[in-house]
């Protein structure tokens, strides 16, 4: 079973991470995927695919770190997600046609496989683990996108930050003695807009929940230390 880029640990592998497509092609469907792509290579802060512009491929991270948002008639951006080795953004129409109903832009140089909608609709239905992979990728966006619309319908600001630091820590997170890491760096503007609120509000929940021990940050990094304390905080006990 191939693993591409085994050494890059931009995000680990968390319960709730994106399926990774190199963790379910073994060496030869590996190498027939490839050689249906094109290969790219975005710079740091390079546009890879705007919002209204149609649709034309969908893109695997070979390496790097894609950042996904839209852009409302306002002109008010709204991030939707870090993307990381393995994981696919360009979807959903992932077989292509219609127009790109978000944006997508390198955090840092990033490295992808470029594959047409036609392309990867034939790929798939000569392989049945790639059909597979879509179907467990979207049923992830879906959820996704889900979390994100009822953290957006709850009130309190306090419980939809730790709604999502929860979600944060199920797939980016790195559990230690002290709690779970969440290895990727979000900036504050990110977190108000992930959550919908001010930055004013989002860094007066952050410093709440700092002074209840629940929080620490330490170089943009964030530690849940008591992620049942979270929980209680949302009304979601956890399993049984």
């Amino acid at each position: 079973m191939v693993k591409n880029n085994p050494d890059d640990s931009d995000f680990p592998e968390g319960q709730g991470r994106q399926p990774s497509l190199f963790a379910v092609l073994d060496g030869d469907t590996h190498k027939l995927f490839v050689d249906r792509c094109k290969k790219v290579t975005f710079d740091s802060g390079q546009s890879i695919f705007i919002q209204g512009n149609d649709h034309s491929f969908c893109y695997i991270i070979n390496e790097g770190l894609i950042r996904t948002y839209y852009v409302a008639p306002s002109g008010r951006e709204a991030t939707l997600g870090y993307w990381s080795t393995g994981d696919l953004v360009g979807g959903p129409s992932v077989f292509g046609g219609g127009p790109h109903i978000w944006s997508a832009v390198a955090q840092k140089p990033s490295k992808v496989l470029a594959i047409s909608g036609p392309e990867l609709r034939k790929f798939a239905g000569e392989h049945n683990q790639v059909y597979s992979w879509l179907i467990d990728v979207l049923d992830f966006k879906l959820r996704w996108l889900s979390t994100l619309f009822q953290i957006h319908g709850t009130e309190n600001v306090q419980e939809r930050l730790a709604k999502l630091l929860l979600m944060l820590g199920d797939i980016y997170g790195e559990e230690n003695p002290g709690g779970t890491i969440i290895k990727q760096k979000i900036s504050q503007n990110d977190l108000a807009t992930l959550v919908g609120a001010s930055r004013q509000w989002t860094n007066k929940a952050l410093k709440q929940l700092a002074e209840k021990g629940l929080l620490s940050i330490d170089d943009q990094f964030m530690t849940l230390h008591d992620p049942v304390a979270f929980r209680a905080m949302i009304g979601d006990e956890g399993p049984d």
